[in-house]
């Protein structure tokens, strides 16, 4: 009788590559152009399908040195991938600049004349320059840490992003560390974390272009970890405020707050949840909104209106695109700005028929949060990847396969910058979505089999 050795060494083989992988992106040159996009993308799709291939092997590969080790390989390697992908980070780095000098750039515009002495490479690269800081308070405040602890090391470019990824990565592994805490108080296994870590977008979007989405995730699952039916006032407080903090990172997530509401019932619980969210509110927004108490609306009209702007602009919107050509077919007058407002509408409908779907079927708070929030991102006039990995840090918890192949299908958005020249493909992004919609289909009818259901059945 002979013992087949390749089939206990090919998990290994596997997960060998898949972490070498994440060296590949470092080298290739970091210029947004039609040939490295190519190089990218045919990297990407190649790691990504190896991803898929190491969840297939979650039973073996499912232990604490394994996933600590991919999480530390993984996210070092992407300290040494820059930022070409987007032009965010150069954003937060000017933003954080200018708020440490006492700057309210929720007041001025980025390129207003007094702010001409804070202009340097971060703001030569930066979008939105003649419009006030598009990111919430808190977001901002972390983006002043960053700039304040890099102001007592170096003021080059190079030095302030490797600190942003620093925080980025403290977040990210505090999050999962709260992850695996809330894993084992349950007695449920750790393939979430090999789930969330399989993605290379994580990793790629995370770490590597430094999107403040990892800053979410501790708040994420601290809230869910705190949350009880019979909770004290103090911890629906905390968890009120928790979300309010999400909402205060990044806007999107504040939906997240509607399940706790849901799942609390009481009225006293509600309201505890409500104060606590209006308190964060109140207090991380005074530093650059106290003027109103004073009648001075500068700052509150400046985020309003490009709020605003930022709401009229799109990016891989395909619900936008389709009612975009559905009013102009109609001959409805200024169609091109009805239909955000349309948009918005379906959005808020949206969220409020899933609201009311998961409190009848009674759906857990962590299938009513990864529902939710799926929909709000989903129906929006831009979907960038990033915004997948709060999602796919929820879905993990429940095992949704479908999003795995979402958020890396995703990816392929890019493909608008690997022509030239730049242009963007309503078509094959339409197409990407008719891809999403089918294999969203096939989880719903459990035909999906990336990895193998019995290592999950101890999950909820």
């Amino acid at each position: 009788m002979s013992i087949d050795v390749t089939k206990h060494k090919s998990p290994w083989i596997i997960f060998s590559i898949y972490l070498l992988g994440f060296m590949v992106y470092a080298f290739i040159p970091a210029e947004r152009n039609a040939v490295n996009m190519q190089m990218f993308l045919g990297v990407y799709g190649i790691h990504a399908l190896f991803g898929l291939l190491l969840l297939r092997k979650a039973d073996i590969l499912g232990s604490v040195p394994a996933l600590f080790t991919l999480f530390l390989f993984s996210r070092v390697a992407m300290f040494f991938m820059y930022p070409w992908l987007s032009d965010d980070i150069f954003g937060y780095v000017f933003y954080g600049k200018a708020t440490l000098a006492g700057e309210n750039l929720y007041a001025l515009k980025a390129d207003d004349a007094s702010l001409t002495y804070l202009r340097d490479s971060a703001y030569a690269f930066m979008a939105f320059k003649p419009y006030q800081n598009i990111y919430p308070p808190i977001a901002t405040i972390f983006m002043t840490i960053s700039a304040w602890i890099s102001s007592l090391l170096s003021n080059s470019l190079s030095t302030t992003i490797l600190i942003w990824k620093a925080i980025l990565f403290c977040s990210e592994f505090l999050g999962l560390a709260l992850l695996y805490r809330w894993l084992k108080q349950q007695n449920y296994s750790l393939l979430p974390i090999l789930f969330y870590l399989a993605i290379p977008m994580t990793a790629v979007e995370g770490i590597g272009q430094a999107h403040s989405e990892l800053l979410l995730l501790p708040f994420i699952i601290g809230s869910i970890m705190l949350f009880r039916e019979t909770a004290s006032h103090t911890r629906n407080i905390f968890i009120g405020g928790m979300c309010a903090i999400l909402g205060l990172i990044k806007l999107y997530p504040i939906v997240l707050i509607i399940p706790f509401l849901i799942q609390a019932r009481k009225l006293n619980t509600i309201c505890s949840m409500i104060i606590g969210a209006i308190l964060i509110v109140i207090l991380s927004s005074a530093p650059w909104f106290w003027g109103i108490m004073l009648g001075n609306f500068t700052a509150i009209q400046g985020y309003i209106s490009v709020l605003q702007f930022y709401q009229g602009t799109y990016f891989n919107g395909v619900i936008l695109y389709g009612l975009r050509f559905f009013l102009e077919s109609l001959h409805i007058h200024e169609w091109w700005l009805v239909a955000p407002k349309v948009l918005t509408f379906i959005r808020i409908v949206s969220i409020i028929a899933m609201s009311i779907h998961t409190f009848i079927r009674k759906r857990t708070l962590v299938q009513s949060l990864y529902s939710i929030l799926l929909i709000t991102v989903l129906i929006s006039a831009k979907v960038h990847p990033w915004y997948f990995i709060p999602v796919i840090f929820l879905a993990a918890m429940i095992h949704k396969q479908s999003i795995l192949m979402i958020g890396s299908l995703m990816m392929f958005t890019y493909t608008m910058y690997a022509v030239d020249p730049v242009q963007e493909s309503m078509l094959f992004e339409s197409f990407l979505w008719v891809m999403c919609g089918i294999i969203v289909y096939l989880d719903h009818k459990q035909s999906l089999h990336i990895f193998n259901r019995d290592q999950c059945e101890i999950l909820p």
